[in-house]
């Protein structure tokens, strides 16, 4: 069930193109404070050590997390299974995580039975529960298919406490749902070749058309390389864009004649059975956005990863093509960080002792994100609407020091 790579692509060469803040006016997405390009939030480091600094987010906003320094030997211990075990007491209790039945299409059993360790998790809990670990609002663990665990963390901020049927904001997730409709419709032939340039799918936008320079093209645009409003050549540097995004979202309107969340109702959340959806659109032109703007449960953000660790497959029908979820998650070009990129979805790795395990994320600001496991076969969610305040990438180490141990360590 797991997913499988394919190659990556050769640069083109552009120079003096317009700004993305200016191609997304045209669009009609401005917002107020939009930035252009936006950093990932993490610079979570192979072995687990957090960076310091100000990082970006996945929505064209700064995250201004900032991680804190301390002594190796304690931060090992403090933040480790042995240390949150050691603070909270002895063993903990067993039950934790267990998933509300909400009749949602999940099935669910306890983590053991799906070959996880279940101390682990519960440590996490813990630890995360009484204040010692990333400050998350909700985890939700997929195994093998099945609802191993899921947990909702008190947030005083909120009016009322959140549980499986209570929405979470996306933000950049959105652009790898995106890219599943880029799939769809290249299956039935709406998309010819990803190497056509845009600007014969949007020529009023003539920004996108140089004469003496080669063209910006689809895949340049997935793989956020067009180097709109700079002197690079499209292809070659990876520089992450909400524009380009929307640029894709408009392309999928051009050929489809429909708008990125009526073609996701209709292509994927019907199909999956996700029914509780908002998707928010643009104050300018009441279209919603490809950037950013879907909402869901986080165990519908679960069926999103589990479609694609399944090949694009759901209960034995194919709702996008193998093919594509091989290529988009894929490696397609290097980022400045410890991540690539392949067509709108971020590749990332964890470290468990010497063995590596690599991954495929949807990631948005304030740690939103969905991590697809094929080698572990399992789907992690993360949801959280506070910044921490300790780490920079907090439910990456999450994942590294817990999550990742538990599938390994049973």
């Amino acid at each position: 069930m797991g997913a499988r790579r394919a190659g990556a692509r050769r640069p083109r060469h552009l120079h003096g193109r317009a700004s993305g803040g200016e191609l997304i006016s045209r669009l009609g997405f401005s917002r107020p404070g939009f930035s252009d390009p936006a950093t990932p939030q993490n610079k979570h480091t192979p072995n687990g050590i957090l960076e310091s600094g100000v990082a970006g987010n996945g929505g064209g906003e700064p995250d201004m997390r900032v991680s804190i320094s301390c002594v190796a030997a304690l931060c090992a211990f403090a933040l480790g299974p042995v240390g949150v075990q050691t603070a909270f007491g002895t063993e903990p209790a067993s039950d934790c995580g267990i998933p509300q039945e909400i009749h949602d299409g999940w099935a669910m059993t306890s983590p053991d039975k799906q070959g996880m360790n279940v101390s682990l998790l519960c440590a996490m809990e813990s630890g995360i529960s009484g204040g010692m670990l990333a400050n998350v609002d909700d985890i939700v663990v997929i195994r093998h298919g099945v609802l191993v665990y899921e947990r909702y963390f008190a947030d005083p901020q909120r009016p009322r406490h959140a549980d499986a049927t209570t929405r979470r904001r996306g933000n950049a997730m959105t652009k790898s749902v995106v890219s599943l409709l880029v799939g769809i419709a290249m299956e039935r032939g709406l998309i010819k070749d990803l190497d056509v340039p845009a600007f014969f799918y949007l020529p009023e936008h003539a920004d996108l058309r140089m004469l003496d320079k080669d063209p910006i093209t689809l895949r340049h645009l997935l793989m956020m390389s067009a180097g709109l409003g700079s002197d690079r050549a499209p292809g070659v540097t990876f520089r992450y864009s909400d524009t380009e995004t929307e640029l894709v979202g408009a392309i999928l309107k051009k050929v489809t004649g429909k708008t990125v969340d009526v073609l996701a109702q209709e292509e994927l959340f019907v199909p999956l059975g996700i029914n509780d959806v908002e998707w928010l659109k643009s104050p300018f032109n009441n279209v919603a956005m490809s950037s950013e703007g879907l909402n869901l449960r986080p165990r519908d953000w679960a069926k999103i990863g589990q479609l694609v660790l399944n090949h694009g497959v759901w209960e034995g029908r194919q709702i996008v093509p193998a093919s594509w979820v091989d290529q988009s998650t894929a490696e397609q070009i290097k980022t400045e960080w410890p991540l690539s990129y392949g067509y709108q979805w971020w590749l990332g790795r964890s470290l468990e002792g010497t063995r590596e395990v690599q991954w495929i994320a949807a990631m948005g600001v304030n740690s939103q994100k969905t991590i697809i496991i094929p080698a572990l076969d399992m789907v992690v969610v993360f949801n959280a609407s506070r910044r921490s305040k300790n780490m920079v990438a907090p439910e990456l180490d999450l994942l590294d020091r817990y999550i990742v141990p538990a599938a390994l360590k049973n």
